[in-house]
């Protein structure tokens, strides 16, 4: 069986602004959101393979468009990535406002992880990456919400954590924590809501996000791994 042809950029460029402007649709962007300005997100993507060091990562490059189109779009001053890794999907939401041609006036991007290793080669990679010192990694416990939000209230979390033993079956727990901290509007990002493996971890995750306050949330099937997009009222 022959493999499916790639997409060119321009291509998966609009495919990734189909799903933006579905997510403009179901109420999660504003109707009224910009469209992404495509040049400065591959100024940026070829910013980022240059300087950023990814040991693995489930991110497929539509994926990282639309989390990258969402910031673009949002224009959140303010963010917080809840399972940083090496960086990577904080990266994706920080470029516009952190990263070379600032789209809007990011003021602090902090991404947490448990564990030192990953913290310190995120934070290798985003001053490798030239990212403004408003942008850091740190050693922290995601469920400690309150005392990561002195800098608060945030405009943008993104939700990747992977917990050995209970593996994503905390999203729910995590963003329960969080919602004091949000700020008006804000939006909740999930990552891995359409992997089979995490199905039964994350199969009520959309209802809880609704019935603790979310005015709109859609699922983005990007790749195997999948979005939760979510809108708090603001």
């Amino acid at each position: 069986m022959n493999a499916l042809p790639r997409l060119t950029a321009p291509q998966a460029d609009a495919l990734a602004e189909r799903f933006l402007d579905h997510c403009r649709t179901a109420g999660v962007l504003d109707p009224e959101a910009p469209a992404v300005p495509w040049a400065d997100y591959h100024a940026f993507r070829a910013r980022l393979i240059s300087s950023f060091q990814v040991p693995t990562t489930t991110l497929t490059p539509l994926a990282a468009r639309v989390l990258y189109g969402l910031a673009a779009a949002h224009q959140p001053a303010t963010v917080a990535t809840l399972g940083c890794f090496a960086g990577n999907l904080m990266a994706w939401v920080s470029g516009p406002g952190f990263g070379p041609r600032p789209l809007y006036p990011g003021r602090r991007s902090l991404g947490l992880d448990v564990d030192a290793a990953p913290v310190a080669l995120a934070s290798d990679n985003l001053r490798r990456a030239g990212f403004a010192p408003g942008a850091e990694a740190v050693v922290g416990d995601a469920f400690e919400a309150a005392g990561h939000s002195a800098g608060g209230p945030w405009d943008l979390l993104l939700i990747d954590i992977d917990v050995p033993g209970s593996r994503k079956s905390g999203y729910a727990r995590l963003l329960e924590r969080w919602l004091p901290h949000l700020a008006p509007g804000a939006l909740v990002v999930a990552h891995d809501v359409c992997h089979p493996v995490f199905a039964w971890d994350l199969r009520d995750y959309p209802a809880f996000a609704t019935e603790h306050g979310a005015v709109a949330t859609t699922t983005l099937p990007v790749d195997a791994c999948g979005l939760e997009v979510s809108r708090w009222p603001g």
